[in-house]
């Protein structure tokens, strides 16, 4: 399988965001808090929370409902029009909820965690498209140039790291 089709993107890494580990749970568990909803309704409030940046799948809400229903946090709920199962939040959910919070900064789940490491791949996305074009098709003199550039980013990037955490990343 080629590289670019490992991870559901196109082939110069643009595409959906992927959210951390545990974040569509915890997404699920904080928006039925506030309102049944059912997984359409889910998948739609948190792409518009998220400002677009996050549109999760159907094949990552509903397999996570199915979870949380299965281990007691969610369970279905009456429903008017009886098309689409609506889900709420069960005591245990609440508490594991309130587990999630205590251990987090307070920030939702749709923000910052799936922007954050999406910025960086977007750059690294737009710096392997020219290089690839300087690879196959650049003289001598631009490939000698363009590794060069890469070289020296690449000490800036270890420089980043060796300075340590901002206080902003704090």
């Amino acid at each position: 399988m080629p590289k670019h089709h490992r991870h559901h993107r196109g082939p110069h890494g643009h595409g959906r965001k992927r959210a951390r580990r545990g974040a569509v749970g915890r997404s699920i568990l904080t928006l039925l808090a506030e309102q049944p909803m059912n997984g359409y309704e889910l998948m739609a409030e948190l792409d518009e929370r998220s400002g677009g940046k996050w549109k999760p799948s159907s094949g990552s809400i509903y397999p996570a409902l199915k979870r949380l229903e299965h281990r007691g946090f969610i369970a279905e709920t009456a429903n008017d029009d009886d098309t689409k199962p609506r889900y709420e939040l069960t005591d245990e959910g609440r508490e594991r909820l309130g587990e999630f919070n205590a251990e987090g900064d307070g920030t939702p789940p749709w923000e910052g965690e799936v922007s954050r490491h999406g910025e960086i791949r977007g750059a690294m996305a737009e710096l392997v498209g020219p290089a690839r074009q300087i690879g196959r098709f650049g003289s001598t003199d631009q490939v000698e140039a363009a590794t060069a550039a890469i070289k020296e980013t690449t000490a800036k990037l270890y420089q980043i790291l060796a300075d340590g955490p901002t206080e902003e990343a704090e």
